[in-house]
């Protein structure tokens, strides 16, 4: 965890590699994703080649469990959702490797302190499919956002419609609902912004790979010896606990819309 002194968020690192278990459902999904890439690549090359010499290409799967095919599944329905889309997905490899690229916006729909962030990241909530309006037209703000301010969402943007910027969520909303870096994407999308990623395996993978987090506290919630602690300007969405905020919105008006309205397909 962070430790607030001064006012200043210190990371939470550690100088040991942690062990990554290939069990986590977040890593699992991580991993697969980067198999899926080199296989599409030794596909390629294996088509190339059977081309040249007239043999046809083999299997780059091979033998795999279950656990690995779902993931798989998952991985594939995650790139397909995207390509759908006209967005791009980035591992937590490569983003640690460029986090001064991007723009990092955290979608999770609960406090942004009782998780942490990736450095440097804003945080935005959002609801993890997209609402209709009561006509039943689409782009319902209100609800997607969960009453956020459109102008503090296009001010975390940034000015710049060309800038890269990686959405991410805890990373497990892979088919209906879409998760919540699916609808930001696409609210950005909406507002001209072009360049666009999400989080393979969101901040379930990017944590259990042992990548650095910090812990941030809203300016409502500091404290200091001369003022105490002001409720009044909590955020609707944050929820004092021993471990931090917790997300107080409710999905269920958006059950019956997520069974009748497939996102994985919806492109814009």
């Amino acid at each position: 965890m962070g430790v607030f002194i001064g006012g200043t968020a210190f990371f939470a690192l550690s100088n040991k590699a942690p062990k990554i278990d290939s069990n986590n459902k977040f890593v699992a999904l991580h991993l697969a994703y980067l198999q899926m890439l080199d296989s599409q690549k030794n596909a390629e090359s294996s088509a190339q080649n059977s081309a040249l010499n007239g043999a046809p290409a083999e299997s780059q799967l091979g033998a795999q469990s279950q656990a690995q095919l779902e993931s798989m599944e998952e991985a594939i329905a995650l790139k397909q959702r995207a390509d759908n889309n006209n967005y791009k997905l980035i591992d937590s490899e490569s983003l640690a490797s460029g986090l001064n690229d991007f723009v990092i916006i955290a979608t999770l729909p609960r406090g942004i302190y009782n998780l942490g962030l990736i450095p440097n990241a804003k945080h935005f909530g959002f609801s993890k499919s997209l609402s209709l309006n009561e006509d039943g037209s689409e782009w319902n703000w209100k609800e997607d956002s969960q009453n956020g301010d459109m102008k503090q969402f296009v001010e975390f943007l940034g000015a710049n419609k060309g800038a890269k910027i990686v959405f991410y969520d805890e990373g497990d909303s892979i088919f209906a609902p879409a998760g919540s870096a699916h609808t930001a994407i696409l609210w950005a999308q909406h507002l001209g912004y072009t360049e666009l990623y999400r989080l393979v395996g969101g901040f379930g993978a990017w944590k259990a790979l042992g990548k650095p987090i910090t812990t941030q506290m809203p300016e409502c919630c500091e404290l200091s010896d001369d003022k105490a602690h002001d409720h009044s300007t909590h955020g609707a969405n944050h929820e004092h606990s021993e471990h931090g905020a917790h997300d107080t919105h409710n999905h269920d008006a958006h059950s019956a819309h997520d069974k009748a309205h497939d996102h994985s397909e919806h492109k814009h």
